[in-house]
């Protein structure tokens, strides 16, 4: 490392404690260079692609859902290679500017093979300014202008480098490629933006950048280096689930605290401390694809294919959860994201027992988006059969065994005939009217929900002619068909049917 290194050093360290400081160049392969990173720097995943369901039938007339996703949130997904901030509150990104963004009105989607097959007829010539300029304004944090020659384009090991200004002072936006150690090769550009701190002094952050960030930045002799742009593509022959994994793994292959675990049809992505990950991720990727059985045994799917492939990602503080999900989500510990197609959780300080709970109900959540569709299911459903997952246990032969809520149970042993009475009103609600009343009034609804799926589960087989066997099934059947959670229950009870559910639903409870 040059004098002068140490020299900024000392005088950021005399000035400010906000100015950034860097780690030493680490090999990226993913990258395909050795860059720094900051130091103490967090990894800040980047969101995955919003999604849409669509429902496509063969000419044979199965039926399957097709993903499709917002076509510039995939070129983001692409592009972006990572994001960190330390404690100080700078944050450093790096994108690998290897494709121009599509020129799809906002709002388009297709699916993740689709994308990549289009991609490979955009990709960006390294000799063309003009191409890594527009993909360089469309990915760049802020707002930028330029580009404008570096005072030193030419270093060591980097071919070119360029800055573009922008109207934010404390941002610095600098495109470079680097020298290959082959001559004939030709470089990828990237681009590195870093945010400073707001209490940052500009002119000592520029100097550290160039010393400490810009000339350590190095592709080594001895890596074996794929092809540029080839590098960042997918096989041809590759799978939507397939292309799906890829994404994700590639959403965090960057970050050394960040590990992927894949068993069966559910991969798990965490950050989660190695001093409890292990038991914590094995009770996840152990029993969420058992679940996921079960969950497709008591409510199976009228449509093909529907083992899509369960996201989850842990967090390893609530912090870190919240950042990532936003602050208004404060009050949960778990969540089923249907438009990032993701179930979300933090692992808490405590224990974990309560926790994998709540992710056996938010998974249930996941699994039923995907069977029904993306179609919106009704709350009795769906909250119902989530909490009856919520309370479930293996025994020791593998078999799940519901258990009572024992709050709700109780509940419903002693206002059984008035919690009756709601039943014809419950299976009308929509969300906003489940979700709304005092507190006290939700909790009722939640205990009925719960009620009526534990009803179906452990009651219902035991009513004489078993006249609701099949309810589950076709309540998601119609569904489908219907697109309405209203026209769904209407065609699994309908008004006679009703009135003998609630009459055998009473009798089950009162014999509770």
């Amino acid at each position: 490392m040059r004098l002068n290194v140490y020299i900024v050093a000392a005088l950021c360290c005399l000035t400010t404690e906000a100015a950034p400081r860097f780690t030493d160049p680490v090999w990226r392969p993913d990258l395909g260079i050795a860059l720094p990173g900051l130091v103490r720097g967090t990894a800040q995943p980047f969101a995955l692609p919003r999604a849409e369901g669509y429902l496509v039938t063969s000419a044979k007339g199965a039926r399957r859902l097709e993903d499709r996703f917002d076509v510039f949130d995939l070129w983001v997904s692409a592009t972006l290679r990572g994001r960190w901030m330390d404690d100080e509150g700078n944050q450093l990104q790096i994108a690998r500017l290897f494709a121009r963004p599509p020129t799809d009105a906002p709002g388009t989607v297709c699916t993740r093979r689709d994308f990549y097959d289009e991609l490979k007829r955009q990709l960006v010539d390294p000799k063309q300014p003009s191409q890594r300029d527009e993909a360089a304004r469309a990915i760049a944090p802020v707002d930028v202008q330029g580009p404008v020659k570096a005072r030193r384009s030419q270093r060591k090991n980097l071919r070119d480098v360029v800055y573009y200004p922008s109207t934010n002072d404390h941002a610095l936006v600098c495109a470079f490629r680097p020298r290959t150690p082959e001559r004939k090769e030709t470089a990828d550009w990237y681009l590195v933006s870093l945010l400073a701190a707001p209490n940052a002094d500009m002119d000592e952050v520029q100097a550290w950048f160039d010393d400490s960030f810009l000339d350590e930045i190095s592709i080594p002799v001895a890596r074996a280096r794929p092809e540029p742009a080839a590098s960042a593509l997918p096989p041809d022959d590759a799978t939507e689930q397939e292309l799906l994994q890829r994404d994700v793994r590639g959403n965090i292959v960057n970050y050394d605290d960040w590990h992927s675990t894949f068993a069966e049809d559910v991969l798990v992505v965490d950050n989660v401390d190695l001093s409890v990950r292990g038991p914590f991720i094995s009770a996840l990727t152990n029993n969420l694809p058992r679940l996921r059985r079960a969950y497709a045994h008591a409510v199976p799917s009228a449509l093909s294919a529907t083992n899509q492939t369960a996201v989850v990602r842990v967090f390893r503080s609530r912090e870190e959860y919240l950042a990532y999900v936003g602050v208004e989500q404060k009050w949960t510990a778990a969540l089923w994201s249907p438009v990032r197609r993701e179930l979300v959780l933090y692992h808490p300080e405590t224990g974990t027992e309560q926790l994998l709970h709540t992710v056996w109900h938010e998974a249930f959540h996941q699994y039923l988006a995907y069977a029904g569709s993306m179609i919106e299911s009704s709350p009795w459903f769906n909250e119902g059969h989530a909490q009856l997952f919520e309370h479930s246990h293996f025994d020791r032969k593998g078999a799940i065994v519901f258990d009572r809520d024992v709050q709700a149970a109780a509940y419903m042993q002693e206002y059984a005939a008035e919690m009756a009475q709601n039943i014809p009103a419950v299976l009308e609600m929509d969300y906003k009217a489940f979700y709304d009343g005092t507190q006290e009034e939700i909790a009722a609804k939640y205990r009925l929900a719960w009620a009526i799926a534990y009803f179906l589960e452990v009651g219902a087989p035991n009513v004489h002619y078993r006249p609701y066997e099949n309810l589950r099934a076709d309540y998601l059947k119609a569904l489908v068909r219907t697109r309405s959670m209203h026209e769904a229950t209407a065609a699994v009870l309908d008004e006679e049917m009703r009135e003998a559910f609630v009459s055998d639903w009473l009798d089950f409870w009162k014999r509770q």
